[in-house]
């Protein structure tokens, strides 16, 4: 289950990235009100959310000082993604294969202790990425008309088609 789980949230990375990539500078960075903010704040929320639990995975504990670099388009952010996402993400399959039951302690931004399960932390970083994906899925839809198709069944069904 957690196997598929990291699929989908691969799959859905994809998705996401190939809708961004059509947008323009203006488009990436547009504030659209609300209290939304902008796609590419968005997206760095998630980058850094992915790198802090990756880091605690490994045995650290960033505080909320972590930074995230800037980018002026969504070329920039994805190639810096992609390239600590795709450590990360086998690091995580790994460790899930390796030792299924490991529990990680790891302090939170505010300095809390906690231990979890793996599998837990690889739970909430597949249902974080979701919740934050289909927010910019909707963003998407705002600056183009055209939503991001994020359902999971689709996931399955595109799998079952490639097979």
């Amino acid at each position: 289950m957690t196997e598929t789980l990291l699929n989908y949230d691969a799959w859905a990375h994809e998705q996401v990235k190939g809708h961004a990539l059509n947008l323009n500078e203006e488009q990436f960075h547009r504030d659209l009100g609300d209290g939304v903010g902008n796609l590419v704040g968005k997206l760095k929320h998630l980058l850094w959310a992915e790198e802090v639990w990756m880091r605690r995975v490994k045995g650290d504990s960033p505080d909320a000082s972590l930074s995230v670099p800037d980018f002026g388009n969504p070329m920039a952010l994805y190639e810096h993604w992609d390239a600590s996402r795709n450590g990360h993400f086998a690091r995580l399959r790994s460790e899930i294969q390796a030792h299924p039951g490991k529990v990680i302690s790891y302090q939170t931004t505010r300095g809390e202790s906690f231990e979890q399960p793996l599998w837990q932390i690889v739970m909430h970083v597949v249902n974080h990425g979701t919740f934050h994906r289909g927010q910019v899925s909707s963003m998407i839809r705002r600056l183009t008309g055209n939503p991001v198709p994020l359902d999971m069944i689709l996931f399955h069904r595109s799998r079952a088609t490639a097979a």
